[in-house]
């Protein structure tokens, strides 16, 4: 409770009705959503789904984007993605950077074993074509490895949250370096991102952090009563090809930091 007991405890009758709307929105965007993507894979025929990534149909990145603003998240780019795709790794702050990132470009994400179980969040990663990766097992998750690789192969952009976990953005926790190696034996580039919410004025925005003992649940009532969510999407120079995993984690880490340092 310690980043939330310090804002205001109470909240204004106009604040809930505000929230309950954005409920609604919610709901209706997940609604359509779903109708979408459940008509590709039930007339795959006719969706060419067995062919095709959900990502490359133009109507679900409408989607997607839609869905950031259900969210109550209005999204800052800035800095150059680089062409021809690769990994890119980023700071983890909550279970809404997957989508925001997803707004930004199509990735697929290297994810915790237990989120393909979440209500919505768990389906919507799965479609993305991600690696759900069981990190506390660590044979398991040095196995994992060629199917991040196959994923580079087969031309999907991977992300990756080097931390393993979540902090309320205003640092940035130790990286490890073992899902890099599927960029060394591809010999892909490696691009860092910086992430961080907001609000208006810029001042650090600890709601939308999933952290501690958080569901997934109160970390939307969070976002969704707040008057605005600003998610800052900043893309670092890609690091040389041809660096060790070590070295590319070690070189992504103090990008980022001193990049959020600076912000």
């Amino acid at each position: 409770m310690g980043f939330y007991s310090q804002r205001n405890t109470k909240v204004s009758l106009k604040n809930r009705a505000r929230q309950a709307y954005r409920y609604g929105r919610l709901g209706l965007n997940l609604l359509s959503g779903s109708v979408f993507i459940q008509s590709c894979y039930q007339f795959p025929s006719v969706s060419k789904i067995e062919d095709k990534s959900l990502n490359d149909y133009r109507l679900f990145n409408v989607w997607v984007s839609d869905l950031a603003r259900s969210m109550n998240a209005r999204v800052h780019v800035s800095g150059e993605i680089m062409a021809g795709g690769g990994m890119f790794v980023s700071n983890h702050i909550s279970w809404l950077d997957t989508i925001v990132l997803n707004h930004v470009l199509p990735l697929s994400f290297i994810a915790r074993h237990d989120l393909e179980q979440w209500p919505f969040l768990g389906a919507f990663t799965r479609r993305m074509e991600s690696v759900f990766i069981n990190r506390s097992n660590k044979f398991h998750a040095y196995r994992s490895i060629p199917a991040i690789e196959e994923k580079l192969k087969a031309g999907f952009s991977v992300h990756l949250f080097p931390e393993s976990t979540t902090s309320v953005g205003a640092e940035v926790l130790p990286f490890y370096p073992m899902f890099y190696e599927a960029a060394v034996r591809v010999g892909c580039s490696v691009q860092p991102v910086v992430v961080r919410y907001t609000d208006a004025k810029g001042e650090l925005l600890p709601e939308p952090a999933y952290i501690n003992e958080d569901t997934f649940f109160d970390t939307l009532e969070r976002m969704l009563l707040v008057d605005r969510i600003h998610a800052h999407v900043h893309f670092l120079p890609p690091l040389p090809i041809g660096l060790g995993r070590k070295e590319l984690s070690s070189r992504s880490r103090v990008l980022i930091a001193e990049k959020l340092a600076q912000l």
